[in-house]
């Protein structure tokens, strides 16, 4: 790992921190400041969702095939920018918000993917930082302790060192040559795993969820999960730990509901196959790193949606989350083992 790459990686995950801090501010200043109702904050945040997450694959398949993920870095900074100067006027807000996050996320990943050379260390430290910017987005926007013009100015700034940055990855893995059936098996694979876990990750009510210190302590699991799974995968291999991981994590997170301490330990585990699962997508395409990264995002929302309206699903239901888990790993095992078969 070059000098240059862990600071073009440390820029963009810092900046991934704030793309998301700074969305998670404006939604809910934006209901808070206008007093919206239930249903109306419903609705922008679904909108937020699914526009975050559901366009990226659009994005990237568009920047894929005229290049610049530099410029699609920074015109998701400037749009979420103005989203904060914008925070009073809900739906320009939320807009601004979730087409900048979208944005962001698939510029920075397409640079990150690339300069990881086919490994998951570097995209796993470009996506961790993101929990974090989430969780202190949200403690400010609760607490009213953060002027959202202070956002705006971090985010120019950001979209300036970007553009200073000359860096837009070297090239892409090329893979061996996937029959087309093989390539949809590992896809679907992959995809659906990471479809369930976004699925359980949001379906789980946590009793103690307003407790500042567990909540930290959670968020840090989950950043560290994801930088650290990453860089112990491409040590000791790619299906071995993932698996690995969702096996430990299996009667964790189902029993770490009421045990704090067991659910903690369960998400730094469970986060090993995020970075694992992105650029194993990304290395069966070739030159497709924008599209990968939007399609793992689109899994994500999948997931997710359920969630929106069945919120406390794995309530006393813990040996069905193991079973969810148990699937899941089955789904990942199954994926990298036909990717490495083609590598």
């Amino acid at each position: 790992m070059t000098i240059q790459t862990i600071k073009t990686v440390s820029l963009y995950g810092i900046t991934h921190a704030l793309i998301d801090a700074t969305c998670i501010f404006v939604i809910f200043s934006t209901i808070i400041f206008n007093n919206i109702s239930y249903e109306y904050s419903f609705t922008l945040i679904l909108f937020y969702n699914v526009i975050a997450f559901g366009t990226q694959c659009i994005i990237g398949n568009i920047f894929d095939k005229i290049g610049k993920p530099r410029l699609c870095a920074i015109i998701g900074c400037i749009l979420t920018a103005i989203s904060a100067i914008l925070w009073k006027f809900p739906i320009a807000a939320v807009s601004c918000a979730s087409f900048g996050n979208a944005f962001f996320h698939v510029g920075g990943g397409i640079i990150c993917l690339k300069g990881g050379k086919g490994k998951s260390s570097i995209p796993g430290m470009y996506v961790a930082p993101g929990a974090f910017g989430l969780f202190i987005g949200l403690l400010l926007a609760k607490n009213n302790l953060c002027i959202p013009y202070i956002f705006s100015i971090f985010l120019f700034i950001s979209a300036f060192l970007i553009f200073l940055n000359k860096n837009e990855g070297e090239g892409s893995i090329e893979t061996n040559n996937l029959v087309f059936n093989k390539f949809l098996l590992i896809c679907y694979f992959l995809l659906f795993a990471i479809a369930i876990r976004s699925f359980i990750g949001l379906s789980i009510s946590l009793p103690w969820k307003e407790n500042i210190i567990l909540i930290s302590c959670l968020t840090l699991a989950i950043v560290c999960g994801k930088f650290f799974g990453g860089i112990i995968a491409d040590k000791f291999g790619w299906l071995k730990v993932t698996v690995i991981a969702l096996f430990i994590s299996s009667p964790l997170i189902a029993y770490g509901i009421k045990i704090p301490i067991l659910y903690v330990i369960c998400m730094f585990f469970f986060n090993f196959t995020m970075p694992v699962t992105l650029t194993a997508l990304a290395n069966i395409m070739p030159k497709r790193e924008g599209y990968a990264f939007g399609l793992t995002t689109l899994a994500l929302i999948i997931g997710a949606l359920p969630s929106f309206y069945l919120p406390k699903l794995f309530v006393g239901d813990e040996f069905i989350l193991i079973i969810t888990v148990i699937i899941s790993a089955g789904l990942i095992y199954f994926g990298l083992k036909n990717y490495a078969q083609n590598q």
